[in-house]
């Protein structure tokens, strides 16, 4: 027994009953978080997947209700080219009631040159039927002889019920003639009340005409004489974008990229000269002064056969004592060039040693940034379609990043991008110099493809800030080209840039975006993508509706003298259907104002009719 007794003298004393509830209570306590982490997680998991659900059915109707009111407008546009009464009057509900609507009639707004302007008004409103539409479209499109094209496209879907009715606003494009035989072009905005029909197609119970105008000539303005001229230069591909090393694999549509055209008095005899970049066969054509032009592409020593020539620059980068004007060729694919002009009419590669380098290359402008005397060189640049494509379709910022050269004398050039703070990131397309805060050095706009573009002052110093946001010249955009121009006359430089106009604009809407922005949850990518989700919050904040203005079109800015820009667009009826790939402001009938011309450059489809992609 004493053994025993000492051996369990020896042994440890078992541990207190408040010391073993310790370990079990933590364990319990530990247990608890956890279950209530994973419900926490459950439930928000289960949040996403409702909130997805959601969201992914408001994202699917509102494209479904897109691709399906653009087959609706394209066949009342067919209806409306054919003067197809009856074809009309089946897309108009039988209860169609309008409370305040008219015959349509054209007002004289403008008379000269030939060109008649007229705007659409209905003076004389009342309550209308079926039947007052039918008598107002028998008198309009009397007085048409012939109707050559015409689209009806979707500017805004302004309400969306769930029964699929909804209100839009849509412009009908018309081009033709007269019943005078005239040349005709309208673009009318109206606001229409739809709802679906029994086959699920939508009708019209009411339309509101909110502005139209009709523009009438003898088409007699301008003559081509192209050919005449001389001029026998084709646009072609550029072949580098087949060859492996360039293929554009992820971006293919880089392979339809072209180029652009340069007009300098290269040979100081008073008369301006013709570059045409091109993908395959750039070329230097000389104004011979009798109206016509000759290639002198080899005779002036310039390389003929040069592939992915995007943008030509004629400047006088060493500022000699002959102001001959030197030409830069900035290149998409391969190595850029810079030719010295020898002043007899020839030039000389001073690209060695130049560092003009940099690929993909999109657009260019030059300038004296700095005031010192030389001109300095702006790059934009566009993404490498070989492994990148544009990380959104509403707000990309991953390009090549542009590049600002500064001039330092003899052909010798600097990059100094980065403390300049001028890389941007955007997929340039568009570069305007202009001293817009009339500070003594100039400033520059960058209009970018796919996402925004931005306004950049000049502080004076060899750096530049972002002003977009401040000055209001925050354009969303698919940005195609820009210029500074003074419009209205009052001495300061206001601002016009081409973007796309497309009749998808609905794509745009909240719902798109959310569901964009919940994929990227869903799919694990939202730490990748949110840097740029959180710049789009620095610019807009929670305003996911900002997507309607991405494919909204052309823009038109005004300068107001404190650093501001007020946006004029829509008064100014500057922006039409279509994709500007480029524009320019310019005086073209000699009146002292500033007249805009605008290049459409994308055509989806070969029916006019039919909607754009």
């Amino acid at each position: 027994m004493a053994v025993v007794a000492e051996a369990r003298e020896g042994a440890e004393s078992p541990a207190p009953p408040e010391a073993q509830r310790k370990p079990r209570r933590f364990r319990r306590w530990l247990i608890r978080g956890l279950l209530v982490i994973l419900v926490a997680v459950g439930v928000a998991a289960g949040w996403v997947k409702v909130t997805f659900n959601r969201v992914e059915r408001e994202a699917l109707q509102l494209a479904e209700t897109g691709s399906s009111l653009n087959k609706f407008l394209a066949g009342y546009a067919a209806a409306v080219k054919d003067k197809d009464i009856e074809a009309l009057m089946a897309l108009h509900a039988d209860d169609y009631a309008s409370e305040g609507e008219g015959l349509w009639q054209l007002k004289l707004e403008s008379d000269r040159d030939g060109v008649q302007v007229y705007a659409w008004e209905s003076p004389e409103k009342k309550r209308f039927g079926k039947a007052d539409v039918r008598r107002q479209l028998e008198l309009h499109l009397a007085s048409l002889d012939a109707i050559e094209s015409g689209k009806f496209k979707i500017s805004s879907i302004e309400k969306l019920a769930d029964d699929g009715s909804t209100t839009i606003r849509a412009t009908l494009w018309l081009r033709g003639s007269t019943a005078e035989y005239a040349k005709l072009q309208s673009h009318t905005t109206f606001r229409l009340t739809l709802s679906r029909d029994a086959h699920g197609g939508f009708q019209i119970r009411g339309k509101q005409l909110l502005y139209g105008q009709t523009v009438v000539g003898n088409g007699g303005g301008f003559t081509d004489i192209t050919q005449a001229a001389g001029i026998k230069y084709e646009s072609q591909h550029n072949p580098m974008l087949s060859e492996p090393e360039w293929r554009p694999d992820r971006f293919g549509i880089m392979k339809y990229a072209s180029a652009g055209v340069a007009t300098a008095d290269y040979d100081n005899d008073g008369w301006y000269d013709i570059y045409f970049c091109d993908g395959a066969n750039p070329c230097l054509y000389r104004n011979k002064r009798d109206g016509t032009f000759e290639d002198v592409t080899s005779q002036a020593g310039l390389p003929v056969g040069l592939q992915g020539v995007q943008v030509a620059i004629f400047a006088d980068f060493d500022n000699d004592p002959l102001k001959t004007r030197d030409l830069f060729l900035g290149r998409g694919t391969g190595k850029s060039y810079l030719f010295r002009n020898n002043g007899d009419g020839s030039f000389t590669d001073v690209t060695e040693g130049a560092n003009v380098s940099g690929v993909w290359i999109s657009t260019a402008a030059a300038a004296d940034y700095n005031n010192d005397g030389l001109i300095d060189l702006y790059l934009g640049r566009y993404l490498d379609p070989r492994v990148n494509l544009p990380s959104t379709n509403f707000y990309t910022r991953n390009g090549q990043g542009n590049t600002l050269l500064r001039n330092d004398g003899n052909f010798k050039f600097t990059d100094v991008t980065q403390q300049a703070g001028v890389r941007e990131g955007g997929l340039s397309l568009g570069i305007a110099w202009g001293d817009y805060d009339a500070d003594g050095d100039p400033d520059v706009y960058v209009a970018n493809d796919f996402g925004r573009n931005a306004l950049l002052r000049n502080n004076g110093n060899g750096t530049f800030s972002d002003v977009s946001q401040a000055s209001g010249t925050l354009d969303l955009g698919y940005g195609m080209s820009a210029s500074f121009e003074d419009v209205n006359g009052d001495g300061r430089l206001d601002l016009y840039v081409s973007n796309v106009h497309s009749g998808q604009r609905w794509f745009g809407n909240t719902a798109t975006l959310q569901r964009y922005l919940l994929t990227s949850i869903q799919e694990g990518t939202i730490l990748e993508d949110y840097p740029l989700y959180m710049e789009i919050y620095d610019l807009v904040g929670l305003d996911l509706n900002f997507g309607e203005n991405v494919i909204r079109g052309n823009s038109l800015m005004l300068n107001n003298g404190d650093g501001t820009f007020t946006d004029v667009t829509e008064q100014s009826k500057v922006n039409p259907q279509g994709w500007y790939w480029s524009s320019t402001v310019c005086d073209f009938d000699n009146d002292a104002l500033q007249d805009i011309y605008a290049v459409n450059g994308w055509v989806s489809y070969s029916d006019p009719t039919a909607p754009d992609l």
